[in-house]
């Protein structure tokens, strides 16, 4: 098990990391196996209830989905709604084909 909250884990997407991406990112622990970044929605149920909320969490990994589940280099805020954690993982997915992740995370640092 590669992931604590695998029961509850989704993987939607597993994308090349562009050149900033990798620095800002995969440089954290220098690896040449892990080129990758994988998008998963991660579910977290309300206690006593079987209710969850989500986030888009996003994990180091290589060329083959195989990846470092214990510090994801991303995680968004909840959603109440799985659509809306599919909509923000779709944005997110864009934004790292277009090398541009470590700009959203400067952003989330700064506000």
């Amino acid at each position: 098990m590669q992931n604590s909250l695998y029961r509850d884990f989704y993987v939607t997407s597993l994308v090349p990391a562009g050149v900033t991406d990798q620095k800002n990112f995969l440089d954290i622990q220098p690896d040449l196996i892990l080129t990758h970044l994988m998008i998963g929605l991660q579910g977290h149920q309300e206690e006593g209830k079987d209710f969850y909320h989500w986030n888009v969490t996003i994990y180091k990994s290589d060329q083959n989905g195989i990846y470092d589940g214990v510090n994801p280099v991303y995680a968004s805020a909840l959603y109440e709604r799985f659509d809306d954690a599919v909509d923000a993982a779709r944005r997110i997915e864009k934004d790292i084909r277009n090398d541009q992740l470590h700009l959203m995370h400067l952003q989330e640092k700064i506000s």
